[in-house]
């Protein structure tokens, strides 16, 4: 990606990258800003388990579960064999990782407090080889790859390599490896798809639909959760859930904030929802599109300004 800065003339001058020579210096400014990169909490850096020594270990408030990070410059190891592992060993040794999230917390847990079928395995690197992409094609892989770029003048870049849209499941692989299989069975990837299986024609279509208007608006990431379809800046902009006949939308935007003259939204606060946001809207049709897309834009506004 070429960077470039405006200066007041509408000139542009290109900003050029840099190399980043040190993995520990990727590694540090990562662990720095996990709550603004990712939206997760640091438990600790280089923990050890048995002979595995992982480089960042973190937590993730949304998902209640647990997110292992590996730091790589250059490296022809497949991130599906290397992943599957971290995870298999956590799945293994989870009173080990609990234990050290209660002691940085300091508070007791058990391991039923954590949601490890939502456990994840981050690579965060300058560049990924083309066996190491290759790991994309499956829309199920609780793996994620995660592209960083520095330039001149302080600039950074994190950006999150996306699955190609081949359909393509790593269950079949996963019955050939005895590591990836104990993970397959306790370790869920939640797609689109499986939020739209429950779904009418009709609801399928009116998502798509509502979908494309987002994401021809704004620069959001599209990430299925356990309960909901997340769209996604540093922290979730606007949440979906797909229903039979319905769409709930979920709002980022705390009780009293929203501007909503047609009063289509509803306080949802203290309800409990599974959602993000204090305001839900219901959508059965497209007639009211334009105007629960100017509802989002004040949470995107919102998660971009603070």
């Amino acid at each position: 990606m070429r960077l470039f800065k405006i200066d007041r003339k509408d000139i542009l001058t290109e900003v050029r990258e840099t190399k980043i020579t040190k993995e520990k210096t990727l590694q540090k400014m990562t662990e720095d800003n996990l709550g603004l990169i990712f939206g997760l909490e640091l438990v600790c850096s280089e923990f050890a388990v048995d002979n595995y020594r992982l480089d960042t270990l973190a937590y993730d408030p949304e998902t209640n579960s647990f997110v292992i990070i590996e730091y790589k410059r250059c490296e022809n190891r497949s991130v599906i064999d290397q992943g599957y592992a971290y995870l298999g060993k956590m799945l293994d040794r989870k009173a080990e990782f609990v234990l050290k999230f209660g002691t940085i917390k300091k508070k007791m847990f058990v391991a039923e407090d954590i949601d490890w079928a939502q456990s994840r395995v981050y690579f965060v690197s300058t560049s990924f080889n083309s066996h190491q992409m290759g790991a994309l094609i499956f829309n199920d892989l609780p793996i994620s790859l995660w592209e960083v770029k520095l330039y001149q003048d302080g600039f950074i870049s994190y950006r999150r390599i996306d699955h190609t849209s081949t359909g393509t499941s790593i269950k079949k692989l996963a019955r050939k490896d005895s590591t990836m299989r104990k993970v397959s069975k306790q370790v869920v990837v939640y797609t689109e798809e499986y939020h739209t299986g429950r779904a009418s024609e009709d609801t399928i279509e009116l998502y798509e639909a509502l979908k494309e208007d987002i994401l021809s608006r704004w620069n959001l990431m599209v990430e299925p959760k356990k309960h909901y379809i997340a769209f996604k800046k540093k922290s979730n902009v606007v949440d979906i859930i797909i229903q039979k006949s319905q769409l709930k939308v979920f709002i980022n935007i705390p009780k009293g904030k929203l501007i909503d003259n047609l009063n289509l939204a509803t306080d949802v606060s203290g309800i409990g929802t599974v959602g993000n946001g204090d305001y839900q809207v219901i959508i059965n049709d497209d007639s009211n599109f334009s105007y629960v897309l100017s509802l989002i834009e004040q949470s995107v506004k919102l998660h971009t300004s603070d």
